[in-house]
Order: C-alpha cells, then sequence, then structure tokens
C-alpha cells in the first residue's frame, strides 16, 4: 500500500507526499531537452527523475519504509502515463559518497515495482578522478524511438567517459 500523494506539477513535474514518520518526500521529473539535443525528435520527452527528502524532523537518515517504495512506484507509473514517449535519465546522487549503495536501492526497487512494460539500460559516468557515478536511461518498451535513444544514450556515455 502507498502513501497518498499531491500532483504539484510546476516546472519540474513534481509530487509530494509524507510518511507515517512524518518525513516528507519531493519527487521531481525535471525537463531535460538539452541531454540529447535540443533538435532531437525525442528531446521533448526526456526527463531527470530524482527523490528529494524535502522535511525529516527526526534529523536521522530515513529508516526503510515499504511504503515509500510503493508511492514512488505509484509516482512513476502516475507521470508514464502521461505518454509512451517519455524518457527518464537517473544519476545517482554522489554527494556523500554513497551513490554506489543508491544504485543497488534504486535497482531493487525498480525491479520489485516496476512492470515489464519499462526498459532499463544502466552506465556509469566517470570523472577525471575516476569517480564513479551510476546513471540509468528508463523509458517504455513501447517508445517509437527505443532503439534510437539507447543507441544515443550508449554514444553519449561513452563520449563522456574517452579518456577518464
Amino acid at each position: 500500500m502507498s502513501y497518498d500523494f499531491a500532483i504539484v506539477g510546476g516546472t519540474f513535474n513534481s509530487y509530494t507526499f509524507q510518511t507515517a514518520n512524518l518525513i516528507v518526500y519531493e519527487v521531481k521529473f525535471k525537463p531535460t531537452p538539452y541531454l540529447f539535443g535540443e533538435s532531437s525528435s525525442f528531446a521533448p520527452h526526456v526527463y531527470e527523475f530524482s527523490i528529494i527528502v524535502a522535511n525529516n524532523p527526526t534529523a536521522a537518515n530515513p529508516a526503510f519504509d515499504d511504503r515509500t517504495s510503493h508511492t514512488i512506484a505509484a509516482i512513476f507509473t502516475s507521470f508514464f502515463n502521461r505518454s509512451d514517449e517519455l524518457i527518464i535519465i537517473y544519476i545517482c546522487d554522489s554527494s556523500d559518497g554513497r551513490q554506489l549503495t543508491r544504485k543497488r536501492k534504486f535497482n531493487s526497487w525498480f525491479y520489485s515495482f516496476v512492470d515489464e512494460d519499462f526498459v532499463k539500460y544502466d552506465d556509469i559516468l566517470r570523472d577525471v578522478n575516476g569517480e564513479k557515478y551510476p546513471v540509468a536511461l528508463i523509458l517504455k518498451e513501447q517508445n517509437p524511438y527505443k532503439a534510437q535513444i539507447i543507441s544515443e544514450f550508449i554514444a553519449l556515455i561513452g563520449g563522456y567517459n574517452v579518456g577518464k
């Protein structure tokens, strides 16, 4: 069972919900048309997905809450119901060095809650210091640009990682 969530909308297509522990999450889908080039046919459908703790009155890291996972899955599905052409990019936050842990958690959530209508392609961005940043491309199986999107994503990541 999921928590009730509110569709806030706005520039970042935001959704919010509050847990039983009074932790408020904001889930955003930020338009990212420039990722593949603004002239690409699918540029208007590219979004960066993020999950943010907007308010945490406990000051501790949020404990696992199964309802949070269900809620994020429901929000994800709600957003994708808008169009089969939507493309989501998820880059694991690295501000605290826990990006690989976030990747494992996201993958566990994704494969537990998201149905087979979706395709996910994982890769790693590297910076000049060798730091790794997990990134995922998510789209619907029936996206009419699927092959082109995946091909361009692989080329984009490959080009970024050259020489690193």
